[in-house]
């Protein structure tokens, strides 16, 4: 995997990257949140999922019996909110909006 994207988040006082491997539409994006301590292996801040439809997803996992976390953000670039595992672990579902005739990047979340 490369380095596709680096920006710092002033939301979080932190910075995101983006990750890709070479030929493959998957990606990984990974956080950093400055001044926060974190024990090695023991925290993970959460996992993020990109649907093509959020209010789809979102009813979807409704009528599983599973319900937001979070009200829905929505950005310039992106519509997201969480929902959690059955072990309390937060999943991200996010929606990127169409920009311009091309996807956006999830700079803006």
């Amino acid at each position: 995997m490369r380095l596709s994207t680096r920006i710092k988040v002033p939301e979080t006082n932190g910075e995101l990257a983006i990750v890709k491997s070479e030929g493959s539409d998957h990606w990984l994006e990974i956080n950093w949140y400055a001044g926060q301590e974190y024990r090695s292996g023991d925290e993970l801040d959460h996992i993020a999922f990109e649907v093509a439809n959020l209010d789809e997803a979102l009813s979807e996992l409704k009528l599983k019996g599973i319900e937001p976390i979070s009200h829905v953000r929505d950005t310039k670039n992106s519509r997201w909110t969480y929902i959690a595992d059955p072990d309390g672990n937060w999943i991200e579902i996010f929606q990127k909006k169409q920009q311009s005739g091309s996807m956006s990047t999830s700079a803006s979340r």
